[in-house]
C-alpha cells in the first residue's frame, strides 16, 4: 500500500518506490520517541523500524505477533518500546541520542487484510523557529474541527500542503496537487488518514475537517499555496476547550472559585473560633454562678422555714462544711 506522506524532507532514496515525502519531523533532543499508531482497526501482524542509510535501511528493530521481538544490537542498550493504552501504538524510543541519529525513519505496518502502511519520521538537528499564527480558533472537545484556508495569489495553485506544529513536532495533515490536467491527486498523513477530510477541490478555497476534536489536535495549522512564481502561507492556532468555557473564563472561574473557598474557610473558622470563646465564657460563668449560689439558697430556704426551725441544731458534718 503506497502512502505518500508530507512535505518537511524531499529525499530521493533508492529504497524507495517513488519519490517520498515525510510524514513527521522532530527536532533532535537527549532523548527521542518515534511515534507511530496504526490508525485503523485491523489486526496488526508485524511492525519493522527501520533507519535509511544512503541507498540502504538499517533494522532497528522487529515485533511480529508469533514470532516476539528483535531488537539490533546497535540499539539494544538505548531503545524501548512505547507502552500505550492500545496495542496498536507502535512507538518506540530512543535515550543518549547524538548527531547521529539524525536521519529519516520509517515504522512499516503489517496489517491482516490491508497489508503494508508506512510512516516516515525525519530527525533534524535545527528548530522550526517562530511561528506566528494569523488567527485564533476554539473548539470543543468531541466536536468537529473545520479550518479554512483561502489564498490570495493571483497566478494558479499547483499544490497545497497542510501541516499541523506542535509539542516540537511538524506533522503532516494533508498534500494536493495537480497530477494531470483538469486532475488533482490527495493524500493524507500517516496520523490523519482515518480521522480528517480535506476538500481541495478549488485550491483557492481549502477546507480541512476533523472529526472528533481531542487535546492532541491543539497545535498551529499551516496551509501552503504554490503558484508558478509565488508562494502563500497561513497559519491558525487551535486550541481544544475541554468545558463549555473557554480558557480566559475558566482561569477566571478557578480563581473565583478558589477566592471564595478561601474566604468560606476563613469564615467558618473565624466564626468556630468566636463560638469557642464564648462556650468558654459560658462554662466559666455557669461554674461561678453555681458556686455563688450555693449560701443563699441556704439562706432562703432557712429564711422561709424560720418560724418552724427556730430552735434546729445543725449536724456536725454540715456545720463543719461552711466553717
Amino acid at each position: 500500500m503506497k502512502i505518500i506522506i508530507g512535505l518537511v524532507f524531499l529525499h530521493m532514496i533508492k529504497t524507495f518506490e517513488l519519490e517520498e515525502i515525510v510524514d513527521t519531523t522532530l527536532i533532535l533532543r537527549s532523548t527521542i520517541t518515534l511515534d507511530c499508531k496504526y490508525p485503523g482497526n485491523e489486526t496488526v501482524i508485524q511492525i519493522h523500524w527501520a533507519k535509511v542509510n544512503g541507498s540502504l535501511e538499517e533494522v532497528i528493530c522487529t515485533i511480529h505477533r508469533s514470532y516476539g521481538n528483535y531488537i539490533s544490537p546497535k540499539y539494544m542498550s538505548r531503545l524501548s518500546y512505547v507502552v500505550g493504552n492500545s496495542s496498536l501504538d507502535l512507538s518506540i524510543t530512543l535515550r543518549e541520542t547524538s548527531k547521529v541519529d539524525i536521519g529519516i525513519y520509517v515504522c512499516y505496518v503489517t496489517v491482516f487484510p490491508t497489508g503494508t502502511m508506512k510512516k516516515v519520521i525525519a530527525v533534524q538537528g535545527d528548530d522550526f523557529g517562530h511561528i506566528l499564527p494569523s488567527s485564533h480558533q476554539v473548539f470543543k472537545k468531541n466536536s468537529k474541527i473545520t479550518l479554512n484556508f483561502q489564498n490570495t495569489l493571483s497566478g494558479d495553485v499547483n499544490k497545497v500542503i497542510v501541516q499541523k506544529f506542535a509539542n516540537g513536532k511538524m506533522s503532516l495533515v494533508t498534500y494536493c496537487k495537480n497530477s494531470k490536467p483538469g486532475r488533482k491527486s490527495l493524500s493524507y498523513g500517516f496520523d490523519f488518514i482515518k480521522r480528517s477530510f480535506v476538500n481541495c477541490s478549488d485550491f483557492q478555497n481549502v477546507t480541512l475537517k476533523i472529526h472528533q476534536a481531542a487535546i492532541m489536535d491543539e497545535g498551529i495549522y499551516q496551509c501552503h499555496f504554490w503558484s508558478d512564481d509565488k508562494n502563500q502561507t497561513i497559519s491558525v492556532n487551535v486550541h481544544i476547550q475541554t468545558t463549555g468555557l473557554t480558557s480566559m473564563s475558566t482561569f477566571a472561574l478557578i480563581c473565583g472559585v478558589s477566592s471564595l473557598v478561601v474566604l468560606v474557610i476563613f469564615i467558618i473558622a473565624a466564626l468556630c473560633l468566636v463560638r469557642t470563646r464564648k462556650n468558654r465564657k459560658i462554662q466559666a460563668k455557669q461554674v461561678n454562678v453555681s458556686f455563688n449560689s450555693t449560701c443563699p439558697q441556704l439562706q432562703i430556704d432557712t429564711a422561709d422555714k424560720e418560724p418552724t426551725y427556730a430552735n434546729f441544731t445543725p449536724n456536725s458534718s454540715f456545720s463543719k462544711s461552711w466553717t
